[in-house]
């Protein structure tokens, strides 16, 4: 999914990135105010920076483990988000600042 992609596109209340997405870019999904559920596809291995940005109705989204390189800021703004994360850990390719906006974060999910 490119940079920028659903940036601002308010009306945008749900997604499911299939398996065949590898990369979610920069921005992607930016303020889409309206977002309340994400399902990431098993093959995402990179999330860019901001890409959930401002996505107030956003309540949990699950990473998978597939997810080995996370940009910036992912999450600031979901100030009522969960992140479950498949990863035991922060990854070494998972930016120091991707949940900025600290989120609370359950590592080690196996949903």
């Amino acid at each position: 999914i490119k940079d920028y992609a659903f940036t601002f596109v308010a009306t945008l209340e749900s997604i499911d990135i299939p398996d065949s997405v590898t990369s979610i870019g920069e921005y992607a999904f930016s303020t889409c105010v309206d977002l309340a559920s994400v399902t990431l596809g098993n093959s995402v291995t990179s999330i860019g920076d901001s890409v959930f940005e401002n996505c107030y109705k956003l309540e949990s989204i699950v990473i998978p483990a597939s997810v080995t390189d996370m940009g910036r800021n992912v999450f600031v703004g979901c100030h009522n988000l969960t992140i479950y994360c498949e990863a035991e850990s922060r990854p070494a390719g998972w930016s120091e600042n991707w949940n900025s906006g600290g989120c609370l974060v359950v590592w080690g999910y196996k949903g």
